[in-house]
């Protein structure tokens, strides 16, 4: 979705764009491809999900050297395997969006503690390669920035942070008469404070917390908590809601009508952790809560710490903790109204600073550096 939105507005600013999409098939790969890769690649321990996502990796660096690119200007780059393997010089431009090594270690790896080091080296030779090749680096907070000019010393002057940015078109503030209408048209409760979690159901996301909070006000018939996202922690959280009428789970929503949701909504929470020393960067739930004028509620984590001003845009929450986001939702939906100016400052918010038209002026505007510098080269 983030790459579509972003060849629309470059499209909208008069920049040639072409895209390159891997496709299904080298995510979703069948037992008979899977099979021929696994032999080509020398893959050995079929059940071992660690060693199938190295087999995936190889896959995509291989789709991406063969890409023809020397008629393009700027190729940016959404991960470090794409830039660690297209083949021009001078040129690339990459967007860090997380820690490519150190998540996919805490997702996947599941071998001998003696193995680790290995996995984690050869992951981070990726990194490193796409680092040392890009040409300028964008970082969607100062984590991720720290990140890159601290472990792989890259000058600070060869980056800049540019957090994530959301569609202001399609999310956007609505009448409460609007709301209510919305929530009849999907089913919702008409008269209660909405609380919307929408995330993948992953240990990083801190869903098993939201639920908890739920649990915890189960006998509040003020409160409505409305979790979408499907994942891996789904069963886990339906054993904690069963039998509660405050809580509807849905498995993720295409994003084209996820818009209607949080128009729906009062309150939106993002409960993220720190999960195997990873934290979240600019979490997009968060600015497309925002963007409609809602009330956000988040953990005080990575990138959510830099765009939320605590009780002036958002509330921002401690970490791990059912009760703390039960006391603030408690605090909250008693007075919903009261904080309605809340919700006029985070839009406001992301218009001035994460709207994706502003986003793609300052990003036109690192493109131009790049084709200075290649030009002066």
């Amino acid at each position: 979705m983030y790459q579509s939105l972003l060849e629309k507005f470059l499209l909208r600013s008069n920049i040639d764009v072409r895209t390159f999409y891997p496709g299904s098939s080298h995510y979703q790969i069948t037992m008979l491809r899977g099979l021929n890769l696994a032999f080509k690649y020398g893959l050995l321990r079929f059940w071992d999900s660690f060693e199938r996502s190295r087999v995936k990796i190889a896959d995509l660096r291989s789709y991406f050297r063969k890409l023809d690119l020397k008629d393009e200007d700027i190729v940016h780059c959404q991960d470090v395997v794409s830039a660690s393997s297209v083949k021009c010089s001078n040129k690339v431009v990459l967007t860090v969006h997380g820690y490519f090594a150190y998540e996919s270690l805490a997702r996947n790896f599941v071998g001998k503690e003696s193995d680790k080091e290995t996995a984690i080296r050869r992951l981070l030779e990726i990194e490193e390669e796409a680092f040392r090749k890009s040409s300028h680096i964008i970082c969607i907070d100062k984590e991720r920035q720290n990140y890159v000019v601290e472990k792989f010393k890259i000058p600070s002057d060869r980056t800049t942070v540019l957090h994530n940015a959301v569609d202001t078109e399609n999310f956007s503030p609505v009448t409460d008469e609007q709301k209510r209408t919305i929530r009849n048209e999907l089913g919702l409760p008409e008269d209660k404070t909405m609380v919307l979690i929408a995330s993948r159901f992953s240990p990083e996301k801190g869903i098993v917390y939201a639920v908890k909070a739920a649990s915890m006000m189960r006998h509040n018939s003020d409160i409505f908590f409305i979790f979408a996202g499907g994942g891996p922690e789904r069963k886990s959280i339906e054993s904690v809601a069963e039998g509660q009428e405050n809580i509807m789970i849905l498995d993720s929503i295409p994003h084209d009508q996820l818009s209607a949701f949080f128009r729906a909504t009062d309150i939106v929470l993002v409960p993220s952790i720190t999960y195997n020393n990873v934290r979240e960067g600019t979490s997009m739930t968060l600015l497309e809560g925002m963007a409609c004028g809602k009330i956000v509620v988040a953990s005080c984590v990575g990138g959510m710490a830099e765009v939320i001003e605590d009780e002036y845009n958002g509330f921002l929450i401690e970490e791990g903790s059912g009760e703390a986001i039960r006391d603030k939702l408690a605090e909250l939906s008693n007075r919903i109204s009261d904080y309605s100016v809340v919700g006029k400052r985070a839009h406001k918010t992301v218009l001035e600073k994460h709207s994706f038209a502003t986003y793609v002026d300052r990003l036109i505007g690192i493109y131009n550096s790049c084709l200075m510098l290649t030009s002066n080269s």
